[in-house]
């Protein structure tokens, strides 16, 4: 009994020391006691919030230059912490919850990733009419079910790309009844001569009008998202979809 004893305390205490080595290398507080997480809690010490903004720097690969830019990225990540728990209150129809962006303010993150309003067109305007069909009050396409999923444009600007690329999305998915994902790189690497920038910006206007003279926009699949300027690959034998004509619909005439 006493041999059988000491077996099963041998074999409970190797239990315990594998679960403890499993348990060091996958704890997140662990894990940021490497690196420069390290030094963020030097900086900002060990309280919850600090380690929640440690395990955030770690997951996202953040790399601040001083102290002062720690503490600064932290209390903005406080604040948006603050914002996102008031607004998940409120039973709003969405919820809120961290991501990449979380130690930006709304000006950075308006600035480097939505950029400054487009007023102008290169499409002609269009002469449709409403007509006597009565309209809902409200129509949230991702209920029909065409709405592609999110995209990421990581650090280039190419927002005016996912813009043309959606739209075209949901007119394929409505017209045929099923998805496609088509190719915002070639947008961003071969519609120059339409007065596109690639990650420096374009219109969705001017990128329709590349994709009806080109030829046709090659699939995501085939010609897959870098966010970063490149040359032009474009292969006729890819092409996802063609554009015959693009024109404005103004609003509240749609």
């Amino acid at each position: 009994m006493a041999g059988l004893t000491l077996m099963s305390s041998v074999i409970f205490l190797l239990c315990c020391l594998a679960s403890a080595s499993t348990f060091e290398d996958t704890n997140p507080i662990q894990m940021v006691s490497d690196g420069l997480d390290s030094s963020v809690l030097r900086v900002i010490g060990h309280t919850r919030r600090a380690i929640s903004f440690a395990r955030f720097a770690y997951k996202h690969g953040k790399r601040y230059e001083d102290v002062e830019e720690i503490k600064l990225r932290f209390q903005i990540f406080k604040d948006n912490m603050d914002l996102i728990r008031s607004a998940n209150k409120k039973g709003l129809p969405y919820s809120l919850s961290v991501n990449q962006f979380a130690d930006l303010t709304w000006d950075e993150f308006r600035k480097h990733r939505i950029g400054a309003a487009q007023n102008c067109s290169a499409t002609r305007k269009g002469n449709h009419q409403l007509t006597d069909v009565v309209l809902p009050e409200s129509k949230d396409w991702r209920e029909s079910g065409i709405v592609s999923p999110v995209k990421n444009q990581g650090s280039c600007g190419s927002c005016w790309a996912f813009s043309t690329t959606g739209a075209l999305e949901a007119a394929y998915h409505q017209a045929f009844g099923k998805g496609i994902s088509l190719s915002e790189q070639q947008l961003v690497d071969c519609a120059g001569a339409f007065n596109n920038f690639g990650c420096n910006g374009g219109l969705p206007s001017q990128a329709f009008e590349y994709i009806k003279y080109n030829g046709g926009l090659d699939t995501e699949e085939a010609y897959p998202y870098t966010a970063k300027d490149g040359q032009c690959t474009f292969s006729s034998e890819n092409v996802g979809v063609q554009v015959i004509d693009a024109v404005n619909i103004t609003l509240v005439s749609s």
